[in-house]
């Protein structure tokens, strides 16, 4: 057990007292991170001061403030009349020997800076938590508010601890509508000094320690988990991740990482963001799941007026379905039926481009075939025409000619088969699983227009790119490019559920209208619009505004570009790329498939230091949440040169 962090229902409610008795027990030493109210008054201790008092501390047991504010408001209030903006980054554990007890001010969701509050530095610190409350009337609302509050942050919360005179039926009903256990009733001590609160210490129940899983979890995952992307083989042994907030993954055995590649790309704003989590449990109280063929919903309804909104032109109908390969399977239908539909049997080809990858489903593999992932399910696959791909980087001397080569074969490829193409399928801006393949708005932008001109529907895959990863909300607005069909999917939910859209312009949904089911478009899934995705996707949305999302990203870029630059006569790195918070570069040139060890060694030392990265080949990446600030990103920068002596 490492110690406690001891909150409390208000402001007043004994948290001090109570540390003072767990520092007592435990033989710990005491942390006050945000300090406010006490500092300097005549004759008021602090409460460092208090608990050293009751506690008997001596001053290498007591750790002082991180942040020392004389108002007495909240954190971010007092902060803000002293002219500064606190943040929770800057607070990690003191080092000592001995168990920790943290006090924290005022009551859970105090706020401490904007989208901090209490209960967020607690996650950030990771210590089971003990919630002090009053005893008397109102205290049973209080406290299970607090209690529901902190579960659903994903803490734990240890027990309770009740100050003022006995009540035996409050202390009942919060252990039992709780589901928690009172560990100690701290009458009114007068004196209160050393000796009356030791006197309580017989009465003390301290919680054991939770349970040790992490060996149980590890078994079980060895004996029955199939993971993605692995060779079960010779693939270590996975870390046991026990919770994430923010930027933070922190493994069971307290190991913290940086995610550096937002958990497969989906984490636009962070794990665990608290408004993305307080929205599902809103909705997972309310309606958590409908049968959508038969039923709407306001988030979904919501939701899909909120995204036709946030795309170009008339893209405005939203078919739901599960994940980025959905999204483009439901697209391939569209554009196959769109045209059956008409009565235009003659439109079936599909043209795709030179190292895409669109998912893992078997249209999607059809038009990702030469992304090097799907070669023994080839057979399964229908036939694509694959274009070239004018992939560019930083300082490419080759950049114009092979934009107009790529452009050259495609206004040949139209004049070919003018009339007989169906659709054609695009990432914009950046293939990402191929390796951050990255080409200019002027190629996307002429993509369009030709197939336009050919009468050909055009897709745009931003299940990557979509959601500011490109610095922009969709990457086809800076190609000034539009899409008759568009695919969303892992930043759509911030993170939190799987969940896609292929939205389409009215003209193809109009396409699909008819008297019989047979013009309908057959597709469905059991989670269609579940509410829940729904949820958590317009929370996210809300927070590009409020937390200036693409305002963050646009600082990522900047360092991306800086430290790339300054990189680019490195003799190990070639290829130097960077859009929005995607910062990549090719470690040995020689294109090397997704399994090389170059990638693993990169890997495991950045791990060994703190950060997570998962290079694709000898592609190795950056690409991070919002909620990474510039000086991770310089410090993950920093690493690089010396990750490349240690590891090729």
């Amino acid at each position: 057990m490492k110690g406690y962090f001891v909150t409390g229902t208000d402001t007043d409610a004994g948290k001090t007292v109570l540390s003072a008795l767990l520092c007592m027990a435990l033989e710990a030493d005491y942390f006050k991170p945000f300090q406010t109210g006490q500092s300097g008054q005549p004759g008021v201790d602090s409460d460092t001061a208090t608990v050293a008092r009751l506690a008997n501390l001596g001053p290498d047991r007591l750790h002082p403030p991180a942040v020392n504010l004389p108002d007495p408001l909240s954190p971010a209030q007092a902060a803000a009349r002293a002219g500064i903006t606190l943040d929770i980054a800057a607070v990690a554990l003191p080092e000592t020997p001995r168990p920790l007890v943290v006090e924290g001010a005022g009551g859970a969701l105090v706020p401490i800076a904007p989208g901090q509050d209490m209960a967020a530095l607690m996650a950030r610190l990771g210590l089971p938590v003990i919630v002090a409350a009053r005893s008397g009337l109102g205290t049973v609302n209080h406290t299970l508010l607090t209690l529901e509050a902190l579960r659903l942050r994903g803490l734990e919360v240890a027990g309770v601890a009740l100050s003022g005179p006995p009540n035996p039926e409050n202390r009942r009903d919060i252990e039992r509508l709780g589901n928690v256990p009172v560990i100690v009733e701290i009458p009114r001590l007068d004196p209160l000094d050393h000796d009356s609160l030791k006197a309580l210490l017989p009465a003390l129940a301290l919680p054991g320690a939770a349970s040790d899983v992490t060996s149980d979890v590890i078994r079980w995952d060895r004996e029955h988990v199939w993971h993605p992307f692995t060779q079960a083989k010779t693939a270590p042994v996975p870390i046991h991740l026990s919770r994430a907030s923010g930027a933070d993954l922190v493994a069971a055995d307290g190991r913290r990482f940086v995610d550096l590649v937002s958990s497969w790309w989906v984490c636009a704003h962070g794990h665990a963001h608290p408004e993305v989590a307080r929205a599902v449990a809103r909705q997972a109280a309310t309606l958590e799941q409908a049968l959508f063929a038969e039923f709407t919903h306001e988030p979904a309804a919501r939701l899909a007026h909120r995204l036709a909104e946030l795309l170009p032109g008339d893209l405005e109908r939203v078919f739901y379905s599960d994940n980025g390969s959905t999204a483009v399977e439901v697209a391939l239908k569209m554009a196959h039926q769109y045209w059956r539909n008409q009565g235009r049997l003659e439109r079936t080809r599909i043209a795709a481009f030179e190292g895409a990858y669109h998912g893992d489903t078997v249209g999607a593999m059809s038009v990702g075939r030469t992304s090097g992932f799907f070669t023994h399910f080839e057979p399964l696959t229908f036939g694509v025409d694959f274009l070239p791909y004018p992939s560019t980087w930083i300082a490419d001397p080759e950049g114009d000619r092979k934009l107009a080569q790529a452009l050259a074969v495609l206004e040949n490829y139209f004049s070919v088969h003018h009339g007989t193409v169906a659709a054609v399928i695009l990432e914009p801006l950046v293939q990402g699983a191929s390796g951050m393949r990255m080409a200019p708005p002027a190629f996307v932008k002429a993509v369009a227009e030709m197939a336009r001109k050919a009468g050909a529907l055009v897709i745009l895959d931003e299940v990557m790119t979509g959601f500011g990863r490109t610095g922009t909300m969709f990457a086809c607005e800076q190609a000034q490019a539009q899409p008759d069909i568009v695919c969303l999917a892992k930043g759509l939910t911030a993170g939190f559920l799987p969940m896609a859209a292929t939205v389409a312009s009215n003209a193809v949904y109009e396409g699909f209208l008819g008297e019989t089911f047979h013009r309908a478009l057959a597709h469905g899934h059991s989670f269609t619009a579940n509410p829940l995705g729904c949820a958590a996707a317009l929370a996210g949305l809300e927070l590009f505004g409020r937390e200036d999302t693409l305002g963050r990203i646009a600082r990522q870029q900047a360092v991306h570009r800086e430290r790339l630059e300054d990189l680019l006569e490195h003799p190990k790195l070639v290829r130097h790329r960077a859009l929005g918070c995607i910062g990549a570069v090719d470690v040995t040139g020689r294109g090397e498939g997704y399994d090389v060890d170059t990638g693993r060694r990169l890997k495991a030392f950045y791990m060994e230091r703190g950060f997570f990265v998962r290079p694709m080949g000898d592609v190795f990446y950056f690409l991070p949440p919002s909620s990474v600030t510039p000086q991770q990103l310089h410090d993950a920068y920093d690493l690089l040169p010396q990750a490349l002596e240690q590891c090729l």
